[in-house]
């Protein structure tokens, strides 16, 4: 976590004031008047002093105040540990469900005041008025066309003729020449109206792309109050000890709190697992990339293991899919993994293309403007003009070179292109970004839930042809997906077994969501195999109607857990004699308890397949049953050491082939895309097998071979981008030359960035 900067004697703490009102606080929960205000403030002070210090304990001693990476020790420092640093407290098991947990009330407002809200900091809101004021009057051709508007106003004040002469004398070739001016009132008129009609079309049009920038922010407003977030379960004690079981909104959130996560939460501050349940899985893909979830648990980790990775930590905007958990709050806000890479994007700010074109526009009219001007300028002086007459000329001459049309034609122009994005289902916060959207030559994209769907799909189902006796002879049957997420229509018969199994062995269940729509919700890989058997044997209600069928009802089960690998359920009617046991989990783990695992030849069929799906990007699961014709009275055990009944001789039934597919037309967008001269490139933070085999089958990568540079480059690692990452927001001269040249190379030939962090997205 970011560390809190130190303490000043002007009663602040780094960004934080302790303002009078903080004193007030603390200086009542110390129990001391308000009179000592000095010694209060010196108290204030000491006890903010004492908290940071406290929590300088959870980051390593190299870690920088203003560090960009997230670096904290909080994943392994063991539970005791923590609860003297937070000052806090946990029970023996970690479940914190009954007797005193968490802090003191009086300790959370203390850490709150130090720490702020648990919110990341958003961008500093510019005032409306002082948007359209900055609209108006600023940026380089507003100011150039303002100019114009004053040097006419001057000309008219300084040079106009109130008393309406007709007549003024020149010189041409030494003769004086007297000539009459052609109805000076109206010619007077017609100059005021030139500086009038150019105010008002610069204020018109900087209000109209006020209103449109207005209209997409208030738009965006909206969505964000949509996605707030419900308030989290959290124990804390009183004053006495006593537990308190309460509801925080997630900005009440501090450091040292002990709180309650369950399926479908979303996590609201970094937290350290202090008990989960087994197979608990964590979605991370929003920070990670990662499509296939993460599994849980409390263990403390070795020091080597970077934060980002350990498997005791769950993160701020993440989801928790599958189990529930005791976790303590060790990080919130700004000082967030999350907080980190949204506070690392704001201080990076790079010109628009607009911007640019706009900038390089005006200073090249400004010298064309001068240069004609300098010309009429010399040939009045040759002409031996009045002064007036001189500046005048001159004045005109430079002001008509100015194109006062450009402004509102370009920006009605990004008007109407901003109302086509719309249509497209785009919001456009600033409008000059559609025209650096019509520039770009590169697309960089993210791939889960961008290029690929977001979800887990099976797109193959693997089969026995006769029997798992005869795979040796008879090889297996391989059902795909088709075009458009159907199965084929022959697929009912073969993929019968594999579909019921995948139905009754599985923890996913039918519920609605707040717009009264059914949901499957559990882990994705549970979701994927019950949509899948569900979509094979009719729709959604077929899982209701096997589970509801006497001979299927669930007697027993093993959960899915890491050390296994496999999860295991058993189905029979109660006092029946009669039991049949499931066993779905990781192919090789599965295969152990298999009667086809004492022949190779039928193992080496099954693994021949495996090996062809992981190379499409696959996660493979297997899935066996066997019949228990003497089932016990009462099933018990929790493996193969300590269950009453058979473990073994369980007949392979086939394999899932499970994936985040690509979304339907992104192949075909691509193709138009490098058709139109434009690059795509994806960026991901998923295994670079998993992002190759997505990259090939959406025209990404071509399966061409390729050598030199072109294949060196092609898929780029995070490891790679470790050592070539600027020491500022952007690149800048002083770059190794050797980083300047790798870059030019990546840049050329990239295709794929694979095993990328957030940090490293930015950069690339």
């Amino acid at each position: 976590p970011q560390v809190p900067p130190r303490v000043s004697a002007g009663d602040t703490l780094g960004s934080w004031t302790l303002s009078r009102s903080v004193v007030g606080t603390i200086t009542a929960m110390a129990g001391l008047p308000r009179a000592t205000s000095m010694s209060t403030t010196s108290a204030v002070i000491h006890e903010a002093e004492q908290i940071r210090q406290r929590y300088r304990k959870l980051a390593p001693q190299d870690a920088l105040e203003e560090e960009k990476d997230y670096k904290t020790l909080v994943h392994t420092i063991e539970p005791t540990r923590l609860a003297a640093i937070f000052k806090t407290q946990f029970s023996a098991d970690g479940m914190c469900k009954v007797g005193p947990a968490g802090l003191k009330e009086e300790q959370a407002r203390a850490y709150f005041e130090v720490y702020g809200p648990n919110q990341i900091t958003p961008c500093e809101k510019e005032n409306k008025w002082k948007k359209l004021a900055r609209m108006t009057f600023c940026g380089i051709f507003n100011l150039l066309l303002w100019a114009c508007v004053a040097a006419m106003g001057g000309l008219l004040l300084f040079f106009s003729d109130p008393r309406g002469e007709a007549n003024t004398e020149h010189k041409v070739g030494g003769e004086s020449v007297n000539n009459s001016l052609v109805d000076l009132e109206e010619a007077e008129s017609d100059d005021y109206v030139t500086p009038i009609l150019l105010s008002v079309i610069i204020v018109a049009t900087a209000m109209l792309q006020w209103y449109t920038e207005m209209l997409a922010e208030d738009a965006m407003e909206a969505m964000q109050k949509m996605q707030g977030d419900k308030p989290v379960r959290t124990v804390r004690m009183g004053a006495d000890g006593t537990r308190l079981d309460q509801e925080k909104d997630v900005v009440n959130l501090v450091p040292g709190d002990v709180i309650f996560l369950e399926a479908g939460d979303r996590i609201p501050a970094d937290v350290r697992i202090l008990y989960c349940t087994d197979g608990m899985e964590v979605d991370n893909s929003a920070l990670t990339g990662e499509s296939m979830p993460e599994p849980r648990n409390p263990n403390t980790e070795k020091p080597s293991q970077p934060p980002t990775e350990a498997r005791n930590l769950a993160f701020f905007g993440t989801c928790v899919l599958k189990g529930n958990a005791t976790c303590v709050v060790h990080a919130t806000g700004d000082t967030t993994f999350l907080g980190k890479i949204a506070q690392s994007i704001k201080t990076s700010y790079v010109k628009s293309t607009l911007e640019i074109q706009i900038e390089h526009f005006v200073h090249f009219i400004a010298i064309i403007a001068v240069f004609v001007g300098f010309i009429s300028l010399c040939v009045k002086i040759v002409q031996q003009a009045e002064v007036a007459d001189m500046i005048q000329y001159t004045a005109c001459a430079l002001f008509s070179q100015v194109p006062e049309g450009l402004l509102p034609t370009v920006t009605i122009s990004l008007m109407f292109a901003s109302a086509e994005m719309v249509k497209r289902k785009v919001l456009v916060r600033k409008i000059d970004a559609v025209e650096t959207l019509g520039c770009v030559t590169v697309f960089c994209s993210d791939k889960t839930g961008t290029l690929t769907k977001g979800e887990m799909t099976v797109q193959d189902l693997v089969v026995v042809k006769a029997s798992a006796a005869t795979i040796a002879q008879d090889g297996l049957t391989v059902v795909v997906r088709e075009r458009g997420s159907v199965w084929p229509a022959t697929c009912k018969s073969p993929c019968d077994d594999i579909s019921v199994c995948g139905i009754l062995n599985n923890g996913a269940e039918l519920k609605r969501d707040e717009e009264g729509k059914e949901k499957w919700t559990g882990s994705p890989t549970e979701v994927a195999i019950m949509r899948a058997s569900c979509e094979v044997q009719g729709g959604p209600n077929s899982a209701k109607e096997f589970k509801q069928k006497p001979e299927n009802q669930t007697l027993f089960e093993i959960p899915f857990n890491s050390e296994n690998k496999w999860m295991l359920t058993v189905h029979g009617q109660a006092g029946s004699g009669k039991a049949f046991a499931i066993l779905k989990g990781a192919p090789d783990r599965v295969l152990k308890f298999c009667s086809v695992s004492s022949n190779p030849q039928a193992v080496a069929v099954i693994e021949a397949q495996m090996q062809k799906l992981m190379g499409d990007a696959r996660r493979v699961l297997a899935i066996a049953k066997r019949e228990i014709t003497a089932p016990p009275a009462k099933f018990e055990g929790s493996g193969p050491d300590d269950c009453n009944f058979p473990l073994r001789d369980f007949e392979f039934i086939g394999l899932y082939g499970i994936e985040d597919p690509p979304k339907d037309g992104v192949a075909e967008a691509v193709i138009k895309a490098t058709k139109a001269g434009v690059k795509v490139v994806m960026v991901t933070g998923d295994h670079p097998d998993t992002a190759r085999a997505i990259a090939k089958r959406i025209n990404i990568l071509k399966d061409v071979t390729t050598t030199g540079d072109a294949q060196e480059f092609s898929v780029i690692t995070g490891l790679q981008l470790d050592t070539r990452v600027p020491k500022g927001d952007n690149f800048g001269d002083d770059e190794p030359p050797d980083n300047v040249k790798w870059w030019k190379k990546a840049v050329v030939n990239a295709r794929v960035f694979a095993r990328v962090s957030p940090i490293h997205k930015q950069v690339i």
